[in-house]
């Protein structure tokens, strides 16, 4: 058996997106260039990973697990281009992890400002799973991390960068559609998307449980990705609380959002190690000085 890590790259963006033309637009390929990819690496392993008709793809049981097998090894081909790219260069690694809209309106800024302040690293992001956005930390798998309240910070050293509203995700079709704002009691008996892999501190959270009465909420499939979240509130299978930098940079239209006004705001949090090394410590100076500056 002969599979490339390029076949898994790919296999993790369709499995990631469950629509092939939106996984060939974030490889930048064709439509039929990736569809063939995944055909030649569906016959090498010697079953189907997708089941797919006109109108949906899904995954089958030995796509899912393959999920997890795939990423190792996607992760283990980057590790080591980064590895001999950095030796060539000579310049120090620093591992920044992210989330979604990472530090939303503040990500491309703090981006730029540590390439012009610190030359001599090499920046690379790494994107996190809702699960993973400190313990990508414990487990160095990133030196520094973007983290949204509620995250675990036991043996980190953790700085609050942003507030953001909290809004909610509503299907194009649903009453409230047309809203730009609305109160939590507006949509306390909705069916809810809660998270796949969050913690329970995590789901809680964003499905506000406990509501006020001592109820939970009502929920629906459960969901791991944000392109899961989007796909499920648009075919009316639920509704979703989120961070008010999501409609910034995620769109579809089967979706609108609407600002959850008697919610408490959501803080993303700038983390690191309590034992930091030094390039991990320098990006930590830069994000500070932007925050004291006023970037906000």
């Amino acid at each position: 058996m002969d599979v490339h890590p390029r076949m898994l790259r790919y296999f993790l963006a369709v499995a990631g997106e469950l629509h092939f033309r939106r996984a060939a637009q974030r490889l930048w390929i064709t439509g039929p260039a990736l569809s063939q990819q995944i055909r030649q690496l569906e016959q090498e392993l010697g079953f189907p990973l997708f089941h797919r008709t006109s109108r949906t793809v899904t995954l089958t049981d030995q796509g899912r697990e393959l999920i997890p097998l795939a990423q190792a090894v996607v992760d283990a081909s980057d590790a080591l281009s980064d590895w001999a790219r950095e030796r060539k260069q000579g310049k120090e690694p620093l591992r920044v992890g992210f989330m979604a809209s990472g530090a939303g309106t503040l990500t491309q800024e703090i981006l730029k400002a540590a390439t012009d302040r610190l030359p001599h690293l090499d920046v690379k992001l790494v994107h996190l799973r809702w699960d993973e956005q400190t313990q990508a930390l414990h487990d160095n798998r990133v030196d520094v991390a973007f983290a949204r309240e509620p995250a675990e910070t036991d043996g980190l050293r953790c700085t609050p960068v942003l507030s953001e509203k909290r809004v909610v995700m509503l299907p194009a079709t649903h009453a409230l559609a047309t809203r730009t704002t609305l109160s939590f009691t507006e949509i306390a008996d909705e069916t809810f998307l809660p998270s796949a892999t969050g913690s329970a501190e995590w789901t809680d959270y964003w499905l506000v449980n406990p509501r006020p009465d001592g109820s939970r909420a009502r929920t629906g499939p459960p969901i791991s990705t944000v392109e899961e979240m989007l796909e499920e509130c648009a075919a009316g299978h639920g509704i979703v609380i989120t961070a008010g930098s999501v409609p910034m940079f995620y769109a579809h239209p089967g979706v609108r959002f609407a600002e959850v006004e008697d919610l408490p705001p959501n803080h993303v949090l700038l983390c690191v190690r309590e034992k930091a090394g030094t390039a991990a410590t320098e990006f930590e100076d830069v994000v500070l000085d932007l925050i004291h500056r006023g970037a906000r």
